[in-house]
């Protein structure tokens, strides 16, 4: 997940509108979420736990997460030439009721996004949601499904968005499906609806970086 290990980004013109969203994401997220979780690991590394074994089966699932996210880490377990999601899924299988098994459902579930396995990452972030209901990047999940939903021509995918507007209010996820729907919109046609929703999200305070974005796509309407 390291940004030197990320593969060649396609020219943003090859990308259809509702693929962007999601995979500017995990650009844009990237370091964060991969902050997140280390902390996460860290922080049940040191906690005292009921029993070695627990503790013994928590230390191994995080080495095996961080040699699944960056090669520069290696354990016996993890494959560095399989696929990222291959390797994360394997970290679920090996390591079932860990938290690093909760890390790399999610970070399965991006893999799979990025390498364009699009039904599959639906289904993966679907079970995660499910799973982890007090997770902080629930809402990032449920971003990854609603892209995997628009990539995937689903019709849910409009209302996967709105549902995040509404459960995560002001949040850079809530800003990033306000904009989602605003290029689904102007895919439609629908120009009046694209430019109200590409307005709001160039308005909003929550995150300047895509109130920039949506500043460039109301500049495409021209004057």
């Amino acid at each position: 997940m390291d940004s030197q290990h990320l593969p060649p980004v396609e020219p943003a013109e090859t990308h259809p509108d509702r693929l962007i969203d999601f995979w500017e994401w995990l650009v844009e997220n990237r370091t964060q979420v991969v902050l997140a979780i280390i902390i996460a690991i860290a922080v049940v590394l040191i906690m005292k736990t009921k029993s070695l074994n627990t503790q013994l089966a928590e230390e191994a699932a995080g080495e095996d997460v961080l040699a699944a996210m960056d090669n520069r880490f290696s354990t016996e377990e993890v494959n560095p030439n399989s696929a990222a999601s291959e390797r994360f899924a394997k970290v679920v299988v090996n390591h079932p009721d860990t938290a690093g098994a909760r890390n790399a459902k999610f970070l399965q579930a991006s893999a799979l996004f990025e390498e364009g396995e699009f039904k599959k990452a639906d289904a993966v972030f679907s079970v995660y949601i499910s799973e982890n209901p007090l997770s902080p990047l629930q809402a990032a999940a449920a971003l990854g499904q609603a892209a995997c939903k628009a990539s995937l021509n689903d019709p849910g995918a409009e209302a996967a968005y709105e549902a995040i507007c509404n459960q995560y209010v002001d949040t850079s996820e809530a800003v990033q499906a306000t904009l989602a729907l605003g290029r689904l919109a102007k895919a439609a046609k629908d120009t009046a609806k694209a430019k109200k929703l590409f307005t709001d999200v160039s308005e909003n305070k929550v995150s300047p970086f895509w109130a920039s974005v949506a500043n460039e796509l109301l500049g495409q309407f021209g004057q």
